[in-house]
């Protein structure tokens, strides 16, 4: 059927930020806390940043040591919460093993949270209630919007049962009505459970974990993953030399590895930031 591409969308989304950037009297802020060398989070990070440019809003990056102690962490984003002038705090993970990821992680405000890991936002997120929502599974639902897959009613199995994907995606798509399993390491029958289900979201992290078979006729497949095969190359789980019999034979939707649910989750954050102004200037 289609091939769920992002390019399209986050140009057009850029556009739109642009001109709700323009409205606001203060333009909002981003500050990102970077603690070490980790080579994939300083292309995160670096990405981020431009697209922070492109829109509008300002963004900057605290880079620390890998030898950090937690109290220096600590005292930044305690800092933070109390400036007016920073509109959202993100936490770039991975961090070192001797920091405490999720402490430090919900000292970030709720409201300053642009990734919505707190316990309070995924708390809100579980009751329905308003808040800022995790921004990869914030992506996936606009990405589907956008290309008119239909979600009321449909089987959706999330292949992942992290607070970062599964867990949120999860409450997502019981909000827009579909019947949603997680599947993890432990899941027995995984296969017949795909074979089965209407959309399919795999955050396996195994290049080429999924073949064509695998799949029935006219699924949904959301690739959330980003690996490297043999030859370096950027791959999700879905196997890539596959792509033209699930389009075309099986007539299924896919978003691609480069150019899918990536794209989506930079757009996402950055639009969570100015949203976040957004309700602090109308208040």
């Amino acid at each position: 059927m289609t091939l769920l591409d992002a390019r399209q969308l986050v140009v057009k989304k850029i556009d739109e930020l642009k001109e709700r950037v323009n409205k606001l009297k203060t333009k909002p802020s981003l500050v990102i806390i970077r603690v070490g060398e980790d080579f994939a989070s300083g292309k995160y990070v670096a990405n981020k940043i431009r697209k922070c440019e492109e829109v509008g809003i300002e963004s900057k990056i605290i880079h620390l040591e890998e030898s950090v102690k937690q109290e220096s962490v600590e005292k930044i984003i305690l800092d933070l919460n109390k400036d007016e002038n920073v509109t959202g705090v993100l936490l770039q993970l991975p961090i070192p093993k001797h920091l405490d990821e999720d402490y430090l992680t919900n000292l970030i405000k709720d409201e300053k949270d642009v990734d919505g890991f707190t316990i309070g936002n995924m708390g809100r997120l579980s009751l329905g209630l308003e808040g800022n929502i995790a921004c990869t599974p914030r992506g996936i639902i606009t990405l589907l919007k956008e290309f008119s897959v239909d979600i009321e009613g449909k089987d959706v199995l999330i292949i992942n049962r992290s607070n970062i994907v599964g867990k949120p995606l999860a409450q997502l798509f019981l909000k827009e009505n579909a019947t949603v399993t997680i599947a993890h390491s432990k899941t027995k029958n995984l296969k017949e459970k795909i074979l089965m289900s209407d959309i399919v979201v795999s955050a396996v992290g195994r290049a080429n974990f999924l073949k064509s078979e695998d799949f029935s006729p006219n699924t949904t497949i959301v690739d959330v993953s980003i690996n490297f095969n043999e030859e370096g190359k950027m791959c999700g789980d879905v196997a890539k030399t596959d792509y033209e019999i699930l389009l075309n034979e099986k007539q299924c939707n896919l978003t691609p590895v480069p150019n899918g649910v990536g794209q989506m989750t930079v757009i996402e954050l950055i639009e969570q930031t100015i949203e976040i102004a957004e309700k602090k200037e109308s208040r």
